[in-house]
């Protein structure tokens, strides 16, 4: 009697956390799509603004490495405007970013093709 109540126990515990993990868990992404390109040409930047609610930024490039019949475009939103301030549209620039499912890139890292990072302080 007292297996059957250890046994039955330990088995609701497991259907508990299965049924956690993929029923409540859903805010948690699970799959994640990145790309990392030490030639990154940037071909377009712009941004879209709506007074009080949002702003996007993004930049349109492609693998300035890549043989021209194998080109793909990336649109690669930025969300922090100094980052965004510093791109230049035309340039080359190592970049990572990533996607998360959701059909949209969002910039991890940028450093210019020179090589050296974007630091300073402030004043």
């Amino acid at each position: 009697m007292k297996q059957r109540r250890i046994l039955l126990l330990g088995l609701t515990l497991l259907i508990g956390i299965i049924v956690f993990q993929f029923i409540g868990n859903k805010d948690i992404p699970m799959i994640t799509n990145s790309h990392t390109f030490g030639v990154f040409y940037v071909e377009e930047k712009d941004h879209h603004i709506e007074p009080g609610e949002y702003m996007e930024m993004w930049v349109i490039g492609y693998n300035g490495a890549e043989k021209e019949e194998n080109k793909e475009y990336f649109k690669v939103y930025i969300k922090d405007a100094n980052v965004y301030n510093l791109i230049e549209a035309e340039e080359t620039y190592m970049f990572s970013f990533s996607s998360t499912g959701d059909d949209r890139y969002y910039l991890d890292q940028v450093f210019p093709e020179n090589g050296t990072q974007l630091t300073g302080e402030g004043r």
